[in-house]
């Protein structure tokens, strides 16, 4: 086995952790949709598919490392806001709370000398700067645009496509 029971455990979490956020991402499409802004339902549908995405690699890597993956319960995720700047607000939050928990488990891969996952780990390490500067720039263009809900759609509208997942 390649990979400690403690790290497997940890990283279970943060698949419960991934479901949740493909899963609340999901709730902020359908959000979107309802509000008829199709930009950001698309936007946020391909951030569900990517958390789902994490989700999978995640358990990959514990099923090659001889772990067992062990998912916790998933709590509910929020399904309606005032406005957009709360979902976004809850989007961003969601990644900073994140990164925290892939900083906590790159701290014990460094703990248990497991280059492993730290390997595994740089990648998330280095997405959750991309996942975090997208939410944060997109929570400033909201704060801005105000009431103009049209600003915002064509500022996502020109953001670059996001990377297809596997």
């Amino acid at each position: 086995m390649l990979i400690s029971e403690r790290m497997a455990d940890a990283i279970s979490e943060q698949i419960g952790r991934e479901y949740l956020a493909s899963i609340q991402y999901r709730m902020i499409a359908a959000y979107f949709e309802r509000e008829a802004l199709p930009q950001l339902k698309t936007m946020f549908q391909a951030q569900s598919d990517e958390e789902h995405a994490h989700a999978i690699k995640f358990i990959n890597y514990v099923n090659e490392a001889g772990g067992v993956v062990k998912i916790p319960e998933i709590e509910k995720a929020q399904a309606d806001f005032v406005n957009i700047e709360e979902a976004i607000q809850l989007a961003l939050d969601s990644e900073l709370r994140v990164t925290k928990c892939i900083n906590e488990l790159y701290d014990l891969a460094i703990e248990e000398h497991d280059h492993l996952a730290r390997g595994m780990l740089q990648w998330f390490v280095d997405e959750q700067l991309e996942e975090v500067s997208l939410m944060s720039d997109l929570l400033t263009v909201v704060k801005r645009a105000g009431d103009n809900v049209l600003y915002i759609e064509d500022y996502v509208a020109k953001l670059p496509a996001p990377p297809a997942t596997a």
